[in-house]
């Protein structure tokens, strides 16, 4: 069963991104009060500024089981469903079995934030113009 995205309600919000390991598609929960909650599935959207995290507790729980289980997620500024023109992208991903990161699934070079990530069709695109951390004086 999927939830559909009421997207004039949850663009512009922080939101989480993963997965859904039973039915495929990508789950989207939002933060309200302290609790994220589940607010629908999507095949296509676009997230802004997305960090990714991965528990390495929950990666050492697949790990040791040889089970699935959701420890890793993307999170970010819900935009929308698409973009008028789309920047160059690269696929990512994750695979626990093989990595503790996300990665440019070409290379296997670790990433860990960039300034959008794009699905389409279930895929995760990120941009390749990838932003740097700032130093801080102050």
């Amino acid at each position: 069963m999927t939830k559909d995205i009421d997207w004039q309600v949850c663009t512009g919000l922080l939101t989480r991104c993963y997965r859904n390991l039973n039915t495929g598609h990508m789950s989207l929960t939002q933060q309200i009060n302290k609790s994220w909650i589940l607010v629908g599935h999507a095949d296509n959207l676009v997230i802004n500024y997305p960090h990714f995290y991965v528990s390495e507790r929950g990666r050492q729980r697949v790990l040791k089981d040889k089970r699935k289980n959701v420890h890793a997620y993307c999170e970010g500024v819900l935009a929308s469903v698409s973009l008028p023109v789309l920047p160059p992208l690269k696929e990512i991903h994750y695979c626990p079995y093989s990595q503790s990161y996300f990665s440019w699934k070409e290379t296997g070079t670790p990433i860990i934030a960039a300034d959008l990530i794009v699905v389409i069709d279930n895929q995760v695109l990120c941009t390749t113009d990838v932003r740097q951390p700032q130093l801080s004086l102050f």
